[in-house]
Order: structure tokens, then sequence, then C-alpha cells
């Protein structure tokens, strides 16, 4: 049956919002309306006004999928991560990675590129109705609209406000490169400041010194700080010094190491002088394993840090959210290999363990399901990714008994989290898929553990002195018996007297009273 034009240009119209959605799926981002609707809208105005240009984006289209629908069905959009990837790959790893696309992706690639085609195809010798000029004006209005609304709300923080595709992913494609290569400059132009720590005295009590760094881990979801279920047996045991209000420098992972592991106390930080140098101006040998991300937005700063020590492994070689999953146990591997290696009579060794914790989404900490104990699954994950920290300080303490040499073990956590205000406290289908995240306004978003377990003590005493994560630096310096001037509060740090400005960093590291905080209480039932 031969369609009329009217039904004709309606099909092609229905067309073109399928390939809308198509091409948003087949490069891997996220499928919201404004995406779709803008892409629509592109191909609509772009067909009826540059016919020409309109096939030769359908044209793109189709080879874009083609060249990279197999990688996004992997890894997802072009990312930062994927950037750095492509730039450090080997031949070898090259083709391991062509082996491991399966044939149905394949086939799913050359389906998803042939309909761009089908719609050119289809639209051969479609006599396109006249519009009238303020459709199109009207068309166009929208589409600035919507991309005006999307840079103001912040959404495209190193990416492109025109979320129409292909012409995001091309330029991401432009993007994602510069910023790699702008992070590696940062990180390699850091890498070369010299610090300027001055040592007044410096004595080591123990021979091996582990530093882990926790992540997201909230210190009321914790049963060594009260929590209803068991999830910290290891601590509970163990724990020789716990901090009962201790809290971060700042609301997420960047910001409260950058202010916490350097000498800073709420100024700007100096990267040069942080706890690496420190502990190598005092003789100390020095090596960091991390199973965060080496390379990234929010990860090359910590890594400068890190790239300052010794020995240096991370089991992700790019962000911490790229590539195949890696879980914090198999940081003891490297460790035990740290341990092995040589010191001089009287030296000492600081070891930096940098986890992914509690990190969101908790549920991809776990390599096996969480145990039931709500009807909220993220909340369940959560709960059981602080007890899988906890199983690893545990195999930590072992690995380190089992060298025979005195030790101390420092564990705190980065920051924590608060659960989702618009969503935890209405009813029980929109609990149930209530999350916890990362904010600023809250008390219990800054409230984390800090422990210290010796080789040669036992007992345990808490200690209830309100403490700062902005003088964390001095308290870690104490714990290592190292003095400086630079780091006054060092004394004070793990005595019972509160910090005398008891200030935290927000999200635009303004500091702000801890009083001003509102409260996070644990859900109902899980108190």
């Amino acid at each position: 049956m031969k369609l009329t034009p009217r039904k004709h240009y309606l099909l092609t119209v229905v067309l073109l919002l399928i390939y809308s959605i198509v091409m948003i799926y087949a490069l891997a981002y996220p499928p919201n309306p404004n995406r779709i609707i803008e892409t629509w809208l592109l191909t609509l105005l772009l067909q009826r006004f540059c016919p020409r240009l309109w096939y030769g984006l359908m044209w793109l289209s189709t080879i874009i999928i083609l060249l990279y629908h197999p990688t996004a069905a992997l890894y997802g959009r072009p990312s930062f991560g994927i950037v750095a990837s492509l730039l450090s790959t080997t031949v070898s790893e090259a083709s391991e990675y062509i082996g491991a696309i399966s044939w149905r992706t394949y086939l799913a690639t050359l389906l998803l590129a042939s309909v761009p085609l089908f719609v050119v195809r289809l639209s051969r010798n479609l006599a396109v109705p006249r519009w009238r000029g303020y459709w199109g004006f009207l068309l166009v209005f929208i589409l600035v609209l919507m991309t005006a609304q999307t840079a103001r709300k912040g959404y495209t923080s190193g990416g492109f406000a025109l979320r129409a595709q292909p012409i995001e992913f091309l330029a991401d494609a432009y993007l994602q490169p510069r910023a790699y290569f702008a992070e590696l400059a940062k990180l390699k132009a850091d890498l070369a400041k010299p610090d300027n720590w001055q040592i007044s005295s410096n004595h080591q009590i123990y021979r091996n010194y582990v530093l882990i760094i926790g992540e997201s881990m909230r210190a009321d979801y914790m049963h060594l700080y009260g929590f209803k279920y068991t999830n910290t047996p290891f601590l509970d045991k163990h724990a020789n010094i716990v901090m009962d209000n201790m809290l971060s420098a700042g609301p997420n992972t960047p910001i409260s190491l950058l202010h916490g592991l350097t000498l800073s106390h709420g100024k700007p930080f100096s990267i040069q002088n942080n706890v690496i140098t420190l502990a190598k101006k005092a003789g100390m040998d020095t090596a960091w394993l991390s199973n965060q991300g080496a390379l990234g937005q929010y990860d090359t700063s910590i890594s400068t840090i890190a790239h300052q020590a010794n020995h240096v492994t991370f089991l992700k070689t790019t962000g911490y959210d790229f590539g195949e999953r890696s879980f914090d146990h198999q940081l003891v591997a490297p460790l035990k290999k740290v341990l092995a290696q040589p010191l001089t009579t009287s030296q000492s060794r600081l070891i930096v363990l940098h986890i992914m914790g509690s990190h969101p989404n908790p549920c991809d900490r776990l390599p096996q399901p969480p145990h039931l104990y709500v009807e909220n699954n993220n909340s369940n994950c959560y709960i059981d990714s602080i007890r899988q920290t906890d199983s690893l300080l545990g195999q930590i303490y072992a690995t380190l008994q089992s060298s025979g040499q005195p030790f101390s073990m420092l564990y705190f956590s980065d920051h924590g989290l608060s659960h989702d205000k618009n969503t935890y406290e209405k009813n029980s289908i929109v609990r149930s898929a209530s999350i916890l995240r990362h904010n600023d306004h809250f008390y219990q978003n800054y409230h984390v553990p800090l422990v210290v377990i010796n080789s040669d003590q036992s007992g345990q005493s808490r200690n209830k002195a309100q403490r700062s994560g902005l003088e964390l630096l001095d308290g870690i310096a104490q714990w290592l018996g190292i003095r400086t001037p630079q780091l006054p509060y060092s004394e004070q740090f793990f005595s019972t007297v509160d910090s005398t400005q008891l200030q935290v960093l927000d999200f635009n590291q303004r500091l702000q009273s801890v009083n001003q905080l509102q409260s996070d209480p644990l859900p109902a039932n899980l108190r």
C-alpha cells in the first residue's frame, strides 16, 4: 500500500524518534527524556532545513555505531577512563580486548548501525511538507532552552551542554582526551614540587605503620559505634584507641583527603607537604597501595601524593569507576610484598592502603549478595560493605602479625554519607529504593571512624573529644612519632581536649561550623 505524502512524513518523524533512542542506546548514554528529545528535534530541524547535512549526519551515525558500539557495550559512553585505557593499551591487551567481545555484540552493532541507513532509505523522494516559520523557530527555541538548562544545572562538568547524538559523542571524543592530557600534565607538575617540611624530633616505636584510608563509612552504621547489627567483629575485639567524635575534613574524597593528608588546617593546601613527604623527610620507607583510581577528575590529586612513595601499587590504572571491578582484599598480596622488602636496622616503614570500602554503589563493593537486614537493598549492601572492611582489617592485622615485627594500624574513613531525604521518609515502596549519598548538610556526612590498633597493646580506650579532620595530619604525625612546628595540633590530637575551632569544609571548600550541620539519624528500622 502506497502511503500518502502526509503519512509518509509522519512515519519518518516516528522513525527519527526511534533513531534518537537507538543512537543513545548504541553509544551507552543515559536514556533520559531530555537527551532523546534534543536528538529528535535536531534531526527534525536538519531534515527540514539542511537535508544534505542531515544525510551526512545519518551516515556519520552509522559509522560511529560500527566503530564504537562494541566498546560502549563493555565500558559505556566515552569517558576519561576509556581514553586513559586506550592510550596505555599494548598490542597484546588490544587483541585480548577484541577477543573478549562476543558475537552477539558484533551482531547487535550491525543491526543498530542499519537503523540510520533504514531511515535514510525510507526518506528518499520524501515530500517534506511546508513548515510555517514559527514552527521552525519554536523547535530551535526549545532546543536552545533545554541546552541552556543543562548547562545551568551543571550536568556537563567536563562535557558538552547539547545532548543531541551524535553531536554529544563527538564533543566527548574531543573533550575527554583533552581532560586526560590536562590531568597528566597536572600530575607531573605537582610531582616536581619540593616539600619544605622542618622536622624538630623523630622517634618511631614500631617497625611498620599501616595507615588504612576507608571510604564513605559513617560511624553510626558500625557496631563499634553502637549500630544494632554486629558488622565490626574484628574492631570490636582489637581496636585499642577509638575516637568517638572524629569528623572528616570534607564531604567527599578529594576535599577530605587533600585537606586531611596535606599541610592545610582549612587554608589552601600545599600538595607537596603531605603525609608521604613528611614520613620520607623523617627517614621512613614509604608505600602506597590503592584500590582507588590512579588518574581522573577525582583521583589525580590523591594520586600525586601516592606517587611520591617509594613503593606504589594501583589495582586500577585509570579512574576508580572504570574497567573491571577490583576488591579491597586484593591489596593484601602487594602488602605482603612490601613487608618482605628489607629495611635498615633503625628504619621504620609507613604503608598506606587506600580502599574502596563503602563507596556508592555499595553493592558493587561486594563479591556476593548482601545479607537481608531491611527491605532496602542499598542499606543491606552498605551494612555488609562495612563488615567486609572489618574483615579486611583483620587480614591486614594477621599479615602484620606473621611478619614478626612490631606494628601499629590506624584506620579512618575519608567521609560519611546521608540518606536521600526526599525518599527515605516516604512510603515503603519509595523507601526500599532510597540510597545513601554524598552531602555537606548533615553531621553524619562528616562523622567517621578513627581507630588505632597496636601490636603491643591490649584493651580498648574510647576518646570522646570532638576532633576535626582538618587536624588529621597532625594526628598522623603524632602517631608516627614525628614532630614539626608546622603541625601545632599534634600533641592535642589524641588528648581528651576538644578542637578549639570545630569546623569542616563544604562542597565549595568553604569552612562551616559543625554546630550548623543538621542531623540525619539512622532509619527507625536500623536503630
